[in-house]
């Protein structure tokens, strides 16, 4: 199999889907691997270590049989009859453009958020890295809200982290001499929770943990909430979590950073930002909903993605067929939703767990 992969289009999208020792795998395996010049310069990844590992060189690779990318590929690039496996974000309506495109050039596509195990847990998946990007990226973002609104705090001093990188970052974070802390809800438990919570132990920050049972509940924590997190694993049935008539019992200085990224999901007032404008407001509550928030951590998100997908990028080049995470093939839409039983870790919300870092 002839494999591409392409340096991502998106705008600050600086990952890569393949690094070069997982490249050297393909080769090995009898696979000819094309990658577009400068394709891994954005995650620290050489022409020159892709071209030692085995891979092609060349300035154009859409023409490959199968393509591997991170993001969802450009339109017109997608060739007749082609593989594509990457993010697609195709099975919740969120892309009818590239859904439909797929369909029409009877593209054989696989979504990495789709590749789940029997239990559907995903099996592709940086969610800790976006908890991580989302939680650092939501300190700064109400620090600076709190400066607009006259309040001096040291949250605005802090450096982007897509300039410190994550262990500077670390370092900034445990050097705050906190006067006040701010009061930070994260709605989820699951690896995405966890990145939050690794940039809040930095800190020495406590957080509130909502999970289980009875979703109302969340409205007895917004008026008092600094930071909402949201953190849940969220299918289109699902009703909204916060809805957004609830806004309103917020404080106008508080910040809601939705690193799940569901438009009109568990945060009904969500919809998909950029890096170039990360934030809006929705009855006076500032969002931020960032959809590649690992891009801001390139080598290390890229390092650990293509340790993931290789598997799977293996046994599709190899002509098999993969169980989960296939959309489209020979023009269908070939997705299949999770069992219902798989929505075991569906978030609800109960008594809170206060998590105190020591």
């Amino acid at each position: 199999m002839k494999i591409g992969i392409p340096k991502e289009t998106k705008r600050n999208e600086f990952r890569v889907a393949l690094v070069p020792e997982d490249v050297r795998r393909l080769v090995e395996f009898g696979h000819d691997v094309v990658v577009e010049k400068d394709a891994g310069k954005g995650a620290g990844f050489s022409n020159r270590e892709y071209k030692k590992a085995g891979a092609k060189l060349s300035d154009y690779v859409y023409d490959c049989s199968m393509v591997v990318r991170v993001k969802e590929p450009p339109l017109d690039t997608i060739k007749e009859g082609q593989t594509i496996m990457a993010y697609l974000h195709v099975e919740k309506d969120q892309n009818p453009p590239l859904l439909n495109t797929l369909l029409d050039k009877t593209v054989t596509s696989y979504a990495y958020e789709e590749i789940r195990d029997n239990f559907g847990e995903r099996l592709v998946n940086l969610g800790f890295e976006a908890g991580v990007v989302g939680m650092y990226e939501g300190l700064r973002l109400h620090g600076n809200l709190l400066k607009k609104d006259g309040q001096k705090n040291i949250f605005r001093w802090l450096p982007p982290i897509k300039k410190s990188g994550k262990e500077k970052a670390y370092r900034y974070l445990s050097r705050l001499n906190l006067e006040r802390k701010p009061n930070i809800a994260i709605m989820g438990n699951g690896r995405v929770s966890a990145g939050v919570q690794e940039v809040l132990k930095q800190a020495n920050i406590k957080a509130t943990i909502l999970w289980r049972d009875k979703t109302p509940f969340i409205e007895q924590y917004l008026s008092d909430v600094d930071i909402l997190i949201n953190a849940v694993v969220w299918y289109p049935t699902d009703p909204n979590i916060v809805r957004r008539s609830m806004l309103k019992l917020m404080k106008k200085t508080s910040v809601i950073a939705d690193i799940s990224c569901d438009k009109n999901g568990a945060v009904e007032t969500c919809f998909p930002t950029t890096w170039e404008n990360p934030a809006y407001e929705e009855e006076g509550i500032t969002h931020m909903c960032i959809d590649n928030l690992p891009s801001a951590i390139p080598r290390e998100a890229s390092i650990h993605l293509s340790t993931m997908i290789l598997p799977y990028v293996l046994s599709v080049a190899n002509g098999e067929r993969l169980k989960t995470g296939l959309m489209t093939m020979g023009g269908l839409f070939e997705y299949q939703k999770p069992e219902e039983q798989t929505k075991l870790s569906r978030f609800t919300l109960a008594k809170p767990e206060i998590m105190v870092y020591e």
